[in-house]
């Protein structure tokens, strides 16, 4: 089942890779190229996954690039602004378009399927990565450690920029004092992603509601000591959340996914999205509470191995 998968998203990417080659490159020699870079590229004219399925597949490109002693580079813009969230650590990757030759003397397009660690050959200039989706190929590969893998390299790649850390600073809850518990509906209970079909009645949902209400309670009262702050990408459901416990924390902010989104609310959104990530992040332990009407997040799982937090899935 899974090499089917495998060859169907490889399928998929081949025909955009044509597409891109057929569009954009040509036979003809447009600079010299001395180094040897791989370019990670949100293109603007393409949706992509959520924020935690692109940092994956970032990390999991840097990594393909240093096995073979490539340099990195990513190219992103106003759909995507990671540097208005993040800034270069221990490595610069930032770059833009006008870094790129679009001659096949210099460059090949390659695409990130999460499965394949990538052999890359010196001769070429530059491999340029427009396809990727948001499997993690340290972990399909079974590297040995492979969370404490991903943390370093993504921690070599970035950390939180000044505005970003104010912005969770205004919140006024210090590092390891509350807990922190996130629920993925995605259109269970409302319309978040478009390509999801609705599929829950009105009952099925306030059933839901409640099981999700019960298993924060059940968090709660274990542990009473710490405040407690509720993340999800379903608005209904935090206002119930408000409604129903009013000692839970909920974050006031623009709730959207970061790739289907209008123009007027995309940077609010981004924002929100960064924002909970990090918030998430800071907590002193990460839960996600789960039932199999809801969609299986990775979101506070990556928070958590960014910040070496633990981490549980609660079954409701």
């Amino acid at each position: 089942m899974l090499d089917i998968k495998k060859e169907k998203i490889n399928c998929v990417f081949s025909l955009r890779t044509l597409k891109y080659y057929v569009q954009i490159y040509s036979f003809r020699k447009d600079k010299e190229i001395k180094e040897n870079t791989v370019y990670f590229i949100v293109d603007p004219k393409r949706n992509y996954a959520g924020l935690v399925d692109r940092l994956k597949s970032i990390v999991g490109c840097y990594y393909i690039a240093k096995c073979s002693g490539f340099e990195f580079k990513i190219i992103s813009d106003e759909k995507f602004p990671i540097w208005n969230y993040l800034t270069p650590h221990l490595y610069d990757s930032r770059a833009n378009f006008n870094d790129l030759s679009y001659s096949v003397q210099n460059s090949r397009i390659i695409s990130y399927n999460g499965f394949t660690i990538n052999k890359l050959n010196k001769k070429i200039k530059q491999y340029h990565i427009y396809n990727y989706n948001g499997k993690n190929v340290l972990e399909t590969n079974q590297i040995p450690n492979y969370d404490l893998l991903w943390r370093n390299l993504f921690q070599e790649l970035f950390e939180p920029q000044n505005s970003l850390l104010q912005q969770l600073d205004s919140f006024g809850y210090k590092e390891n004092s509350y807990i922190a518990i996130h629920l993925r509906f995605v259109n269970a209970l409302e319309t978040f992603e478009p390509k999801y079909k609705k599929s829950l009645t009105l009952t099925q949902k306030e059933i839901l509601v409640t099981k999700c209400i019960c298993g924060i309670e059940q968090i709660r009262n274990k542990y009473s000591s710490k405040k407690i702050i509720v993340f999800s990408d379903s608005q209904v459901f935090l206002d119930k959340v408000k409604q129903r416990l009013p000692d839970i924390i909920v974050l006031n902010g623009n709730i959207g996914h970061i790739s289907h989104t209008n123009k007027e609310q995309v940077d609010a959104v981004i924002n929100k999205t960064f924002l909970d990530f990090f918030m998430i992040g800071k907590a002193s332990k990460i839960f996600s509470i789960s039932a199999s009407e809801m969609y299986k997040s990775v979101f506070p799982r990556y928070a958590a191995i960014i910040n070496n937090k633990e981490y549980e899935i609660i079954q409701v």
